[in-house]
């Protein structure tokens, strides 16, 4: 349990600097966890995306690196990648019944399914901030980092989707996430 009066005042004291450029939180990405940017094209599915405005993603970020990997997964989520990897083993996908211009993309998802990469989609629907992001496929820990990342420019600039109260469960997540990363050291 955390004490977020105690966590609120260090918010308030370091509230400054938990607002970062677009360029900044990129450059956060590509440095702590090796990201890698690619075209949001590749992912066919993106479009039909429910959280993200398709129009609006302006870049894309692949995690691949093993060692980055397997730092950012919990137990449960390297339980259901090697989940995933047994029932891909014997229920392959059938690629000659894929179209040519679909292999890549479906390689990309048995990828991220197996937890060979995790994909990185920003939003920004001013131009000037992230407004918003998704992280597939499946690790909490890289999306919690972003989470520090994006929300605090969003508060500050009265666009955030979440009240600034420490009584809200999504203002708590935020914080634990300050802390979490040391944004509040």
């Amino acid at each position: 349990m955390q004490d977020y009066e105690k966590l609120y005042k260090r918010y308030l004291n370091q509230q400054a600097k938990l607002s970062f450029t677009k360029e900044q939180i990129e450059d956060l990405i590509i440095k702590k966890f090796k990201a890698e940017e690619f075209l949001k094209t590749e992912v066919l599915d993106l479009v039909n995306d429910d959280q993200l405005e398709y129009s609006k993603i302006y870049k894309c970020f692949v995690v691949n690196d093993p060692k980055i990997l397997n730092k950012n997964f919990s137990i449960e989520e390297k339980k259901y990648h090697n989940e995933q990897i047994l029932d891909n083993r014997e229920n392959p996908l059938d690629f000659k019944k894929v179209k040519k211009k679909e292999h890549n993309y479906n390689h990309l998802l048995i990828d991220e399914q197996e937890g060979r990469r995790v994909d990185i989609f920003l939003e920004s629907k001013n131009g000037k901030y992230i407004t918003n992001f998704i992280v597939r496929d499946r690790s909490e820990e890289i999306s919690r980092y972003l989470n520090a990342l994006v929300l605090g420019t969003l508060i500050q600039n009265g666009i955030a989707d979440i009240p600034e109260d420490i009584k809200d469960d999504e203002f708590q997540f935020y914080l634990e996430n300050l802390y979490r990363f040391g944004f509040l050291d």
